[in-house]
C-alpha cells in the first residue's frame, strides 16, 4: 500500500468518527447542535426567491437551492467516486 493511499483512509476514517461522535453530542438532553438528520432536513427545505434589478420579480414558490446542492453533491460523488 502507498503511503497516499493510508493517508486518504486515514482522513476518511477521521471524518467519519467526527460525524459520529458530533451526532452522538447532539443526542444528549438539552444539546443545541442539531442532529445529521435536522440538519440534512433544514438545507432540503432551503428555499430562495429571485429578484430582477429592473423592479420585475419572479417568485414561483422559490428556487430549491438545498435539493439542488444535494443533487449535485451525490452526482459529484457517484462521478469522482464510485465511478471507476
Amino acid at each position: 500500500m502507498s503511503l497516499t493511499r493510508e493517508l486518504a483512509i486515514g482522513g476518511y476514517l477521521a471524518a467519519a468518527l467526527t460525524v459520529v461522535a458530533l451526532e452522538l453530542l447532539a443526542r444528549r438532553t438539552g444539546s443545541r447542535l442539531p442532529t445529521l438528520g435536522r440538519l440534512c432536513e433544514s438545507l432540503l427545505r432551503l428555499r430562495i426567491g429571485l429578484r430582477f434589478r429592473a423592479g420585475l420579480r419572479f417568485r414561483a414558490g422559490g428556487l430549491p437551492v438545498g435539493r439542488i446542492a444535494g443533487y449535485a453533491v451525490w452526482c459529484w460523488l457517484g462521478w469522482h467516486l464510485f465511478a471507476r
